[in-house]
């Protein structure tokens, strides 16, 4: 029988689910990450989302969560085995068969960079490094080996405006988008150029350095909520996948 699989990228700011049939992702939602949440509200929100997407003849076979917020964690938790009866995969990296994850301690690394690095793998050549751009700005970087070697954590767009606007009493929240040139022509382009040019400067930047450090080319491998407002103003972005991470949940679930 084919696995029907719901995967939960529960992040800090955003939750992504995907519903598999098989290897084929046949919905993709993304809902905002609230904490709390009991897991009866969960319950009702995916049996609407698959109502509503005409999936909800597909009886779910298989939960498997990466999320990086412990509170959802338990509240998905709860919902698969009480609602759906299906006991859930939780995402560690003592679930990840297909590479080895050379990081100080290993489980420190979140279940989302493992599973995008997994991802990343399977579709690429090593070495690579996936940029994740969200909440954070995060680079995973694999080896020529395979080996999972580390990464890099920057704050993200969005965490570096209301930053700024927080703790500066005349600096505005500004809107996440492009100004016409770098040189604002007042305080909110200003804001905007630092952020936005400084993000795609430093992903260039990074992967240059990270290059030299492994001492060979790399892959880049994009995903999250800002890759495709940044893509056009990096070098270095090469891939954008933004469905990365479910992927990486379906790979490892497939490995256990």
């Amino acid at each position: 029988m084919t696995r029907r699989l719901l995967a939960v990228d529960a992040g800090n700011t955003h939750t992504t689910l995907g519903l598999f049939d098989g290897s084929e992702l046949r919905e993709r939602w993304c809902i905002a990450t609230r904490v709390p949440r009991t897991g009866d509200e969960l319950w009702v929100m995916i049996m609407q989302f698959l109502r509503n997407g005409r999936t909800d003849d597909l009886k779910l076979t298989a939960v498997s969560i990466a999320s990086v917020v412990p509170e959802l964690t338990f509240a998905y938790s709860r919902m698969s085995a009480e609602r759906l009866g299906i006991r859930p995969l939780i995402i560690s990296v003592d679930c990840v068969r297909s590479m080895r994850v050379d990081y100080d301690p290993p489980s420190s690394v979140g279940a989302d960079r493992l599973c995008g690095a997994v991802a990343a793998v399977a579709k690429y050549r090593a070495p690579l490094v996936v940029v994740d751009v969200g909440t954070a700005t995060v680079f995973d970087v694999v080896g020529e080996d395979g080996v999972y070697r580390g990464g890099i954590i920057a704050p993200g767009l969005q965490t570096g405006i209301e930053a700024l606007h927080g703790k500066a009493a005349l600096l505005p929240r500004v809107e996440t988008v492009f100004p016409s040139s770098v040189v604002g022509r007042n305080t909110e382009e200003a804001i905007q150029s630092g952020v936005l040019y400084g993000a795609a400067l430093m992903i260039d930047g990074m992967v240059e350095k990270i290059e030299r450090e492994l001492k060979a080319p790399v892959t880049v491998v994009t995903t999250g909520g800002f890759a495709e407002i940044l893509q056009p103003h990096c070098r270095r972005m090469e891939n954008i996948e933004p469905n990365l991470v479910l992927e990486g949940i379906r790979l490892v679930t497939d490995q256990q």
